[in-house]
């Protein structure tokens, strides 16, 4: 890939970009040529990420966002940025997430682990939605994981429910990521946007050392699963599907549930105060009392 330059020209957005996967795959696709938008909470960690990159190609760009997840008015705010500096995207890669220590209710009223893994990025993809479409053909790469398949979800479950295991939570935010990209894939395929979810393996990150598990492939290796998804021509139309590393692979049943993917859908965006026009527009409504 560094050989080829493939991916120059192309504008890409990797959210979570300072660490683990999130950090390799922004190195991998810099030296394939890419433009980069690298999100980041930290501004430190931004700042090495950029000096880590190296000399790119004449006129290749790389430029960085600040937002914590854990707040949605930050993530409005990236949102407001990038379209306020990126003239189009070419891959948007949503792998921005974190394993909880605890129970945690941010400012917003959600359980922390399922706003940063799963409402955030649903937020800002909606958010995008018009530079998105306006940038077409693309390419939406949600990060999920192999977690999903131990666990149920339910939309109206409350973040304060008194049972909670961080395990358990981390999961369904995974979970939740398989149905919103098959139905965005729905709702963007006639624009020639294709929407894919992926688990790149039980990789060695900062994730791993709380998980039942004491082993892991390497982080570049996770990181080329998800490269794959953004440089494969033979994949440029495929959409809506779920891979296990390299290959697709069928989801669980209520990941691949019509009736959850919709009604998931529909509570998204009353939650974080949007709503679905007649043309399939994503517009802010007046905000109301979360039901948390």
């Amino acid at each position: 890939m560094d050989q080829n330059k493939e991916l120059s020209g192309k504008t890409i957005v990797i959210t979570g970009a300072t660490d683990g996967i999130g950090k390799a795959l922004a190195q991998m696709t810099w030296k394939a040529g890419a433009n980069l938008v690298l999100h980041g909470r930290n501004p430190q960690k931004l700042e090495a990420l950029l000096k880590s990159l190296g000399e790119g190609l004449p006129g290749q760009q790389a430029m960085t966002v600040k937002a914590d997840f854990s707040r949605l008015r930050e993530v409005r705010e990236m949102a407001a940025e990038i379209q306020a500096k990126v003239p189009r995207i070419d891959i948007l890669v949503n792998n921005a997430g974190f394993y909880p220590d605890g129970r945690v209710i941010t400012e917003d009223g959600f359980e922390e682990c399922s706003q940063v893994n799963y409402l955030s990025p649903f937020l800002l993809t909606n958010l995008l939605r018009p530079l998105l479409i306006k940038s077409a053909p693309m390419r939406i790469i949600n990060l999920s994981s192999i977690g999903h398949r131990f666990v149920w979800s339910n939309v109206y479950a409350s973040a304060r429910h008194p049972f909670y295991w961080r395990w358990v939570a981390y999961c369904r935010s995974k979970l939740d990521i398989i149905p919103w990209t098959r139905e965005l894939s729905d709702q963007l395929k006639e624009y020639r946007i294709t929407v894919n979810s992926i688990h790149p393996g039980i990789i060695r990150t900062k994730v791993i050392r709380f998980l039942p598990v004491s082993w892991g492939a390497s982080v570049r290796s996770g990181a080329a699963t998800v490269y794959r998804l953004i440089a494969d021509p033979n994949l440029a139309d495929v959409s809506g599907e779920y891979f296990e590393r390299y290959r697709k692979s069928k989801p669980s049943l209520v990941a691949r549930s019509r009736r959850y993917q919709e009604a998931l859908w529909r509570h998204s965006l009353r939650k974080l105060g949007l709503k679905q026009a007649d043309d399939g527009s994503i517009i802010q409504r007046s905000p109301t009392q979360n039901d948390q």
